[in-house]
């Protein structure tokens, strides 16, 4: 499996000369750069596990979210975010 990124020349190449197609890359026949061409998400065989969090774990996630929202009903605090910067 091909990892990383181009190969990057020693030297300044237009290539001009043509690539040459392989399956998943191009190589330009001149300096001979990469390009991966073959673009597929890599996932494992089989289905991926559903992960459910377990009856305290979800409560306390409820309990946290009624707690944020309580704080921002009873501090007047405003729901969107502010902008930062340019």
């Amino acid at each position: 499996m091909l990892t990383g990124t181009a190969h990057a020349p020693t030297e300044t190449c237009p290539h001009l000369d043509g690539w040459t197609h392989t399956a998943g890359d191009s190589r330009c026949n001149r300096c001979g750069t990469r390009r991966f061409t073959d673009y597929r998400a890599v996932r494992p065989p089989g289905l991926p596990r559903a992960v459910t969090p377990s009856a305290r774990d979800a409560a306390a996630a409820d309990r946290a979210a009624a707690r944020n929202v309580a704080l921002k009903v009873a501090t007047g605090t405003r729901w969107t975010r502010r902008r930062t910067g340019s």
